[in-house]
C-alpha cells in the first residue's frame, strides 16, 4: 500500500466498553432521582487512539556544507531580540529563495532548481526555485536550528519567515569552515553592506547603498522538445478524425540547445508521457456557439489562424500584426456543448531552440478546458527517460502558450472575466496538471518517493508542494501534489476518466481559489473607502476618488458575482464529475483521490463567497450613501460661500464703475484747469500784465486782438490733454500685458520645506481663514530674482490647507508691456514654478511631474516632430552604474540638466545630490544644458552615485 497521510488521525470505531449512548463508561449514569458515581477514566487515555507524534532525531554529522551555508545565510538576515526593547529580525521566504538562486548561479550551493509559479504581492509570475534549498530549510526548520514565522500580507497571502535560533548559531561556529563563510559573504555583501532583495517593477534586484543589480530569477529557461496533439478517447466523438502526429520530427530537438544556465543533476525520469494540463474559464452554452462560429465550425473550410490581436481599423486594405501566430484545426464538436480541435503554435523562439508545439484541447460549455499533448522528445530524449528537470520547463512553457492560445479564441467578456480575478495577469494564471507515464525510473514503492529529500525535491518541479503517494497495483503508483498529479504503470492509460474528473475539480478548485482571494482584496478597497469617507477633509479630491474607487468596486463586485453564477450552474449540470467509476481500480482511484469530499467542499466554498459578494454590495450601498452626504455638505459649502462672495463683489463693482467714470471725466477737466493755471502763471493775474515786456510780447500780440488770447488758451487745453493721455496710455502699456496662470494643485506638501522655502521670498500679503475641519491659508509675493524670470518679477500665490498640508491653488501673475512681445510663455512659467518646489522638496518629484505632465507631453510632441520621431512612439534612455549588468530605462524628452539628473536619482532612489558625474558611453560628459540637448534618444549613460 501506499504511504498513509501525514498526521493520520482517522478515528476507529467505539470503543468496546462504550455504552448504549455512546458515553462509554466514564460521565454519569441517570438512576431514578439520584446519581451513581462511575470510575473515573483518566482524560489523556483519549489520545491512545491518535497516531503518537514522531520527532527525527538530527546529529551534527547529519548537517552537509549546503545546510550550513544555508544555515549562515539566513543568520546574515536574521536576529534574535537580546531585551524587552529590541525587535526581532526575520527573513522573508521569497528573498531568501532569490538568495539562493543566485548563490547557485556564483556555484555557492550546489543545487539544482526549476521554474514554479509564484504570486509575487499581486503579480503571478515564474521563479527558478531550488527544491533542494526549501528542502534544506524545511530540515533546518526541523532540526530546530532556524524557527519559522508565519505571516498574513496586505494581500491575503500567508508569508513564512525565519530566523537563526542559539542552536543554529553555535553549530555554524562549530562546523562551518572560513572558506565556506567567505563564499556565503561574497553572494550576499558587497562594499562591506548587506545586499538586500527589493520588488520593483515586477524584476527581483539586489541592493545597497552602493550597488544594484538585477536578478534573472524570473529568466525562465526554455528547452527543445516535441509534443504531438492528444485527446483522450473520452472527450472525442465517435468517428472523428485521429489527432496529427510529429513523432517524425522527434530527432529534431536532439541538437541539446537550451538556456539552461545550472547543471541539472537527474534522479527520476519518466517514459512514454502524456500531459494533461486543466483550467476552468467561465463558459455557457451562448460562448461555445459563439467559439463554433468563430472557428466556423460548420464551414466548408474550418479553423484556420487566429491572433489576440483586435483589428481597429478593419476597413483599410492591409494589417499588420505582431508575430506569433495559432494554427486551429477542428477534430469534432457540437454547436452548443463541447469543441474539439488540435492548435499548433507558430511563435518565434531563441536561436538553436526547437519547439514543436501541437497540443489537442477540449473545450465544455460547463468551462472545463483540458489542453493534452503527448511528448515525443525532450533535448536529446525520444520517448524514454525524460527528465523531470526538463519537464518543468516544458510545463511552463505549455501553460504560457496555452494561455495565448485561448486568448485568441475567447470572447472579450470572458477576457474581462480572467483578468478581474487574476488582477490583469490572467496570461501566466496557474493551471493543473495530470502526467501520466508508462515507466518511471526508478520503479519503487509509492512511500520510498516520499522521501523528504531528493525524489520528492523532483517531483514538487511539476507537480506543486507533495501531499500522497499510492500504489495501485505492483507497478502502478499515482503520486499527489498541490498543482498536479502524476500516475504510472502500465496499466496507467485506463485511468484516463478518474483523472478527467480529477482534473476538472481541481481546475475548479484552483479557480474559487483565486476569486476567494480576490473577493477579500475589494473587501480591502472597502474598508480603505470607508477610511477616505472618514478622513475626506484631508484631501480637496476625495470624493471624486471615493467615486472613481466605488465604481470599479463596482463593476468587480458585478464581475464576480456572474463567475460564481456559472462556476455553481458549472458544478450542478456537469454530470461527468458526479459519475462514480465502473471498474474496481477507477472506483479505488475515485477514493484514494477523495473526489466526492472534494466535490461538496467546493459547492459550499461557492455558496459561501455568494454571501460575502451579497454583503459587499450592500456595504457599496451604504458607502454611496456616505460619500453623496460628504458631496452635499461641501456643496452646501461652497454655496454659501459664493453667496457671500457674490454680494461683496457686487457692489465693489458698482462702485469702481461710477468711480471710473468720474475719474476719465475729470481728467479732461484737470487738463483744463492745469493749462490755464500754466497760462495764469506765465501772464500773471495782475501785474505781470503791467510790465514793459508783457505789454509788448503778450498784451498787444494776443490779448488785445480779439479771440486770440481764447484760441491760444484753447490750444494750451488740448496739449496738455493729449500729453496726459499718452501719459496715462504708457503707464497702463507697463501693465496691460499680463500673463496669468491659475493652476488647481490639490496635492499633498511638505509644510516645513514650505516655511523654508517662503523665508527668503518678499511677502506682500497673507490672510488665512479657518473653521472646524480645514485652516486656509493664502500667502502672496513677488519674485525678485529678475534673470531667472527672463526680466520679468512674477507675482505669486499660494492657497493651501495648513491642517491636512495640501497645496490647493497657486496663481502666477506677470505685468509687462503690452506693446512688447512676451518673453515667457504662460506653459513655460508654470513649469520653472513647479520645478523650483520641487528642488525646495514642497512637492514630491512624483506630484510635479503629474502637475506639469500636459506641458511636458505637448514639449515633447514638438520635440519628437522635430527629430522626425513617431509622435506616439515611446523614447528612452538606457541608464546604468559602472560594472552593473543592467540597464534602466527613463523618459527621453529634451530635458534639462537638472532634470535629467533629477529623473536619474529617481530611478535609483536616491537624493539628485547624490548624483555625482553622469557620462554618455564611453566617456562623454554630460554637465549642462547643451550637453544635454545634444543626447540622442536611446543613448546609454553611466552615473557615478555618492553613498547617502
Amino acid at each position: 500500500m501506499g504511504r498513509e497521510p501525514r498526521g493520520n488521525g482517522a478515528r476507529e470505531g467505539a470503543r468496546e466498553d462504550d455504552g448504549e449512548d455512546g458515553r462509554g463508561g466514564g460521565g454519569w449514569e441517570t438512576m431514578g432521582s439520584g446519581y451513581e458515581d462511575k470510575p473515573l477514566v483518566d482524560a489523556r487515555a483519549e489520545t491512545a487512539r491518535l497516531t503518537p507524534r514522531v520527532r527525527r532525531e538530527f546529529h551534527d554529522d547529519y548537517w552537509t556544507v549546503s545546510h550550513l551555508k544555508l544555515l549562515y545565510l539566513v543568520s546574515k538576515y536574521s536576529h534574535r531580540a537580546q531585551s524587552a526593547y529590541e525587535k526581532e529580525v526575520w527573513v522573508r521566504k521569497l528573498p531568501l529563495l532569490v538568495l539562493i538562486y543566485e548563490g547557485i548561479v556564483q556555484k555557492v550551493f550546489e543545487y539544482d532548481y526549476a521554474p514554479e509559479s509564484t504570486v509575487v504581492k499581486n503579480t503571478r509570475l515564474y521563479l527558478n526555485v531550488s527544491q533542494e534549498g526549501v528542502d534544506d530549510l524545511d530540515d533546518l526548520i526541523e532540526g530546530e536550528l532556524i524557527r519559522g514565522l508565519r505571516l498574513s500580507s496586505a494581500e491575503h497571502q500567508s508569508v513564512l519567515a525565519f530566523q537563526i535560533t542559539a542552536a543554529g548559531l553555535a553549530l555554524v561556529s562549530k562546523r562551518m569552515s572560513e572558506e565556506d563563510r567567505q563564499l556565503v559573504d561574497e553572494l550576499c555583501v558587497a562594499d562591506g553592506k548587506l545586499l538586500q532583495v527589493v520588488w520593483e517593477d515586477e524584476t527581483f534586484y539586489l541592493r545597497n547603498e552602493t550597488i544594484s543589480f538585477e536578478s534573472t530569477i524570473t529568466d525562465v529557461e526554455d528547452v527543445s522538445y516535441v509534443v504531438s496533439p492528444y485527446l483522450p478517447l473520452a472527450l472525442r466523438r465517435v468517428g472523428g478524425p485521429v489527432t496529427s502526429s510529429n513523432s517524425h520530427r522527434a530527432s529534431e530537438s536532439a541538437a541539446k540547445d537550451s538556456t539552461i544556465r545550472d547543471d541539472l543533476d537527474e534522479v527520476m525520469t519518466v517514459s512514454n508521457v502524456t500531459i494533461l494540463v486543466g483550467e476552468w474559464i467561465p463558459f455557457g452554452v451562448n460562448q461555445i456557439v459563439k467559439l463554433n462560429m468563430k472557428l466556423g465550425s460548420n464551414d466548408r473550410c474550418q479553423g484556420g489562424f487566429f491572433t489576440p490581436t483586435v483589428d481597429t481599423d478593419s476597413t483599410n486594405a492591409t494589417c499588420e500584426i505582431p508575430a506569433g501566430l495559432t494554427n486551429v484545426s477542428i477534430l469534432d464538436h457540437d454547436m452548443t456543448t463541447f469543441t474539439n480541435i488540435e492548435a499548433q503554435v507558430h511563435f518565434p523562439e531563441d536561436d538553436g531552440i526547437v519547439q514543436v508545439e501541437h497540443f489537442g484541447i477540449h473545450l465544455r460549455k460547463d468551462g472545463t478546458i483540458v489542453h493534452g499533448l503527448m511528448i515525443e522528445s525532450v533535448m536529446d530524449r525520444i520517448l524514454d527517460n525524460i527528465s523531470l528537470d526538463n519537464l518543468a520547463r516544458l510545463l511552463v512553457d505549455v501553460h504560457m502558450d496555452s494561455s495565448t492560445i485561448l486568448d485568441s479564441l475567447l470572447s472579450d467578456h470572458q477576457r474581462d472575466l480572467l483578468q478581474t480575478v487574476f488582477l490583469g495577469n490572467a496570461e501566466r494564471r496557474d493551471k493543473i496538471n495530470i502526467i501520466i507515464a508508462e515507466r518511471i525510473a526508478p520503479q519503487q514503492a509509492a512511500d520510498m518517493y516520499m522521501d523528504k529529500d531528493a525524489f520528492e525535491n523532483e517531483l514538487r518541479q511539476v507537480l506543486g508542494d507533495t501531499h500522497e503517494a499510492y500504489d495501485l497495483s505492483d507497478r502502478d503508483v499515482v503520486i499527489t501534489g498541490s498543482h498536479g498529479i502524476l500516475l504510472t504503470g502500465p496499466n496507467a492509460k485506463a485511468q484516463e476518466p478518474v483523472m478527467l474528473m480529477y482534473l476538472s475539480i481541481m481546475s475548479r478548485d484552483v479557480f474559487v481559489h483565486n476569486v476567494f482571494n480576490r473577493i477579500f482584496m475589494t473587501d480591502d478597497i472597502l474598508k480603505l473607502v470607508r477610511q477616505m469617507i472618514k478622513n475626506h477633509e484631508e484631501d480637496p479630491n476625495s470624493v471624486a476618488n471615493i467615486r472613481h474607487t466605488l465604481a470599479e468596486t463596482s463593476r468587480d463586485i458585478i464581475l464576480l458575482e456572474e463567475i460564481l453564477v456559472y462556476l455553481k450552474e458549472s458544478i450542478e449540470q456537469d454530470e461527468s464529475i458526479h459519475t462514480i467509476p465502473d471498474t474496481e481500480s477507477g472506483r479505488r482511484l475515485y477514493e484514494i483521490l477523495g473526489l466526492k469530499v472534494m466535490l461538496a467542499d467546493l459547492t459550499v466554498r461557492v455558496a459561501d463567497m455568494r454571501k460575502i459578494l451579497e454583503a459587499a454590495r450592500k456595504e457599496i450601498d451604504g458607502l454611496r450613501i456616505m460619500v453623496d452626504t460628504v458631496a452635499e455638505s461641501q456643496a452646501l459649502r461652497v454655496h454659501e460661500d459664493i453667496r457671500g462672495s457674490s454680494g461683496e463683489m457686487l457692489v465693489q463693482i458698482k462702485s469702481n464703475s461710477k468711480q471710473g467714470t468720474s475719474l476719465y471725466t475729470m481728467q479732461f477737466i484737470f487738463a483744463g484747469m492745469l493749462a490755464f493755471e500754466l497760462l495764469d502763471r506765465l501772464t500773471g493775474e495782475w501785474s505781470v500784465v503791467h510790465t514793459e515786456w508783457a505789454r509788448s510780447y503778450i498784451v498787444d500780440p494776443f490779448m488785445n486782438k480779439p479771440l486770440v488770447w481764447f484760441i491760444l488758451s484753447m490750444c494750451t487745453w488740448v496739449g496738455v490733454a493729449f500729453g496726459v493721455y499718452y501719459l496715462t496710455r504708457a503707464i497702463d502699456d507697463k501693465s496691460a500685458g499680463a500673463i496669468s496662470y491659475r493652476i488647481k494643485v490639490n496635492k499633498p506638501m511638505n509644510l516645513d520645506a514650505l516655511d523654508e522655502y517662503l523665508a527668503f521670498k518678499a511677502i506682500i500679503g497673507e490672510d488665512g481663514v479657518a473653521n472646524g475641519d480645514t485652516t486656509i491659508q493664502r500667502v502672496r509675493w513677488q519674485e525678485e530674482d529678475i534673470t531667472r524670470w527672463e526680466g520679468y518679477l512674477p507675482i505669486i500665490e499660494l492657497v493651501y490647507d495648513v491642517k491636512h498640508g495640501f497645496l490647493l491653488d497657486v496663481h502666477l501673475t506677470i505685468t509687462r508691456r503690452a506693446s512688447v512681445p512676451a518673453k515667457l510663455r504662460p506653459e513655460t512659467l508654470k513649469i520653472r514654478f513647479f520645478t523650483e518646489l520641487q528642488e525646495a522638496a514642497v512637492l514630491t518629484p512624483e506630484d510635479a511631474a503629474t502637475i506639469i505632465d500636459n506641458t511636458r507631453r505637448m514639449r515633447a510632441k514638438v520635440d519628437k516632430q522635430a527629430i522626425g520621431l513617431p509622435i506616439d512612439q515611446a523614447v528612452s534612455l538606457k541608464v546604468k552604474v559602472p560594472n552593473e549588468r543592467y540597464y534602466r530605462e527613463i523618459p527621453f524628452g529634451r530635458q534639462t540638466y537638472l532634470e535629467l539628473r533629477e529623473e536619474i536619482a529617481l530611478k535609483f532612489r536616491v537624493k539628485p545630490v547624490q548624483v555625482l558625474q553622469i557620462f554618455k558611453v564611453p566617456d562623454t560628459l554630460i554637465a549642462d544644458d547643451d550637453d544635454v540637448a545634444r543626447i540622442a534618444p536611446d543613448s546609454i549613460l553611466e552615473v557615478l552615485l555618492k553613498a547617502s
